[in-house]
């Protein structure tokens, strides 16, 4: 369920060489194979993946029976940790189920979609608002609606003033990108290889750092619609020529999904994506 050696540890609260050990022991006392050892790292064998389907059961099932022993079916209270990529949808989501809940005390962490993917998988945090769909069988996804990729100038750029630009305008820009794991950047360089273009990057930082970057004059930055933040100094340029948008998804682990607070954060999610009270940009 981890994804990994280093992952299954953390889950289980043991250490690494643990795992690696117990994991020898079982294939030498059956006679099987359930991983195989490559350069890249393990991979699950055949009667690996049969093992892995029969126990995600297991786990499904031993976490039914803990929420249903640690509360009641309708309480909803404790702690919920809460990890996401964009604040205009996490902070509408997390109003709704603060004040639906107040009993229940919620913190938050703001990252890009792998790694709030990551911090899941790890039991880290109990649910998530990422930018990307997940092929992770381990995850539960909602997806609501889609956000529109921008790019933003200085004022004293020579594109300040213009109604947008076309993606091959591009080729030759100084750009500056997001970290590696954000769904915006990932969903940029997708449309630009598209066209045969090759982003010339000359700064990669997180969404906190972009629009600094910007006004220091290290290039062009990319936003979503909803989070560029309107003031005197720079200028949004929409891309004219394509649709490049990113969507949010509310995620949790599959196994943790009857947890009645993990229950209660999708179901209120759920609503507000489906009633559409966040709106669509574009």
């Amino acid at each position: 369920m981890a994804g990994s050696v280093t992952g299954a540890a953390a889950l289980l609260h043991v250490s690494q060489p643990t795992v690696t050990i117990q994991l020898r022991q079982l294939e030498s006392h059956y006679g099987i194979e359930l991983v195989r050892r490559t350069p890249r790292g393990m991979v699950l064998s055949p009667l690996g993946e049969q093992l892995f389907e029969l126990t995600e059961q297991v786990f499904d099932l031993h976490g039914r029976i803990v929420d249903l022993l640690g509360s009641s079916a309708t309480a909803v209270r404790g702690e919920l940790r809460v990890g996401g990529v964009a604040p205009y949808y996490v902070m509408r989501v997390l109003a709704a189920f603060t004040e639906a809940y107040p009993g229940v005390t919620v913190s938050l962490q703001l990252a890009n979609s792998a790694t709030v993917i990551e911090q899941l998988a790890e039991q880290r945090i109990d649910v998530g608002i990422v930018g990307q769909a997940t092929l992770d069988t381990q995850l539960m996804a909602l997806p609501s609606s889609k956000q529109r990729v921008v790019l933003f100038c200085r004022d004293d750029h020579p594109w300040a003033g213009r109604d947008g630009i076309d993606l091959m305008e591009l080729a030759d820009a100084p750009l500056v990108m997001r970290e590696q794991g954000s769904t915006s950047r990932l969903v940029l360089e997708r449309a630009l290889d598209d066209r045969g273009i090759t982003p010339q990057v000359t700064l990669e930082v997180d969404r906190e750092g972009v629009r600094e970057a910007v006004l220091a004059g290290f290039g062009v930055g990319i936003s979503t619609e909803v989070e560029y933040v309107n003031e005197p100094r720079t200028w949004m340029l929409p891309i004219l020529d394509a649709d490049v948008f990113t969507e949010a998804f509310a995620v949790c682990l599959r196994s943790r999904r009857h947890a009645p607070e993990v229950r209660a954060f999708m179901a209120i999610a759920e609503k507000l994506f489906d009633a559409a009270e966040i709106p669509n940009p574009s």
